[in-house]
């Protein structure tokens, strides 16, 4: 009588899956961090380079006309006159220096005011407006209105906008703001001076760097998310600056970079709508005007920056040596020609 032998199953027991599902867990979860530093790694290198082009664009441009852009250009018979008026901006002026010539032809840039496009040609130039150029948004900055400014940056109201019958339109997000330096108001002539390297409608020379262009902002970040980001085609009012004004491209130093929010609202004096901030932990990044690029942490050095009750940015003197210990390295660095030295932040 033969006895049929018995086959042994070979098979994981519950607990050995369970035991393999959790060491799987465990290494993904190890491994997470390192891929997602990996990750912002590698777009914070790619911000560097939009920032390295647009910095050596804006030294091409130097070299063709003897100054950098000014920030933006107002229309009308005087300054005065261009309240409302929409006007382009640095980054539209600089299109042909970072290959982007097809895009300044087909807007006129160099022929035609932002404001006299949109009450002309409206309907056709709108797309062109609304083009999303890669080199201008920071890939770290998850911008849920992209390729669009944020909602609160709007042209509707502009005298051009008006007249072509667009309403609220929004131009496309920019990422990268000029530095204005300190000061708020607007500029009509050099007593406004904000020592910036972009003092609004006015233009600054490579001369006029007297602090040394390794130790002067050229452009920095603005986040969409918390601080409403920008546009690269300019600004709705030349003369305004609050948030729906020259702000649209262009920021100042006297708010602290990375700005909370909150606890400063951001279209208040003390938010980010009118500063600098970026999306990258723990900082942001910044061209220099000597066309180098610089990661700024959030710990930089800030001071009050107040003397027998005045703030630093209303004073318009270079080299007043009453205000030297007032000023933090954030602060002078956003500075062009005070004369006040420094130690650069590794």
């Amino acid at each position: 009588m033969f006895r049929t032998k018995r086959r042994s199953r070979v098979a994981f027991t519950l607990v050995e899956l369970l035991v393999v599902i959790a060491i799987i867990g465990i290494l993904v979860a190890l491994l997470l961090p390192a891929v997602q530093a990996a990750r912002e790694a590698a777009r914070r290198m790619q911000c560097t380079n939009n920032l390295k082009q647009q910095a050596l664009a804006c030294h091409n441009y130097h070299d063709t006309y003897k100054k950098f852009p000014p920030n933006h250009i107002f229309s009308g018979n005087t300054p005065a006159a261009s309240r409302n008026t929409e006007g382009w901006g640095w980054q539209a002026l600089i299109l042909p220096f970072v290959e982007q010539q097809p895009m300044h032809d087909a807007l006129k840039v160099s022929n035609v005011s932002l404001v006299d496009l949109l009450r002309t040609e409206g309907a056709r130039v709108l797309p062109l407006l609304q083009t999303k150029i890669p080199g201008y948004v920071c890939p770290s900055d998850s911008n849920k209105f992209a390729p669009l400014t944020h909602t609160n940056r709007h042209f509707g109201g502009g005298v051009g906008t008006r007249a072509a019958g667009l309403g609220n339109w929004r131009p496309a997000a920019s990422n990268y703001m000029s530095s204005r330096g300190m000061r708020n108001n607007n500029q009509t002539n050099v007593n406004n001076d904000t020592h910036g390297m972009f003092m609004g409608i006015l233009s600054v020379a490579l001369k006029d760097v007297l602090d040394g262009t390794s130790n002067t902002f050229l452009i920095g970040e603005r986040d969409t998310i918390f601080c409403r980001g920008g546009t690269w085609v300019g600004v709705r009012n030349p003369r305004g600056n609050g948030t729906r004004g020259f702000y649209y491209n262009t920021a100042n130093c006297r708010v602290i970079l990375n700005a909370p929010d909150p606890p400063f609202r951001w279209n208040s004096r003390s938010g980010c709508s009118e500063g600098f901030s970026s999306l990258h932990p723990g900082g942001a990044m910044f061209a220099m005007a000597d066309g180098s690029c610089r990661f700024i942490a959030d710990t930089i050095e800030i001071r009050p920056c107040r003397l027998n009750g005045r703030n630093c940015w209303a004073i318009f003197s270079p080299g007043d040596t009453r205000w030297e210990p007032t000023y933090g390295v954030y602060h002078r660095l956003a500075r062009r020609n005070d004369g006040f030295p420094f130690s650069m932040p590794d």
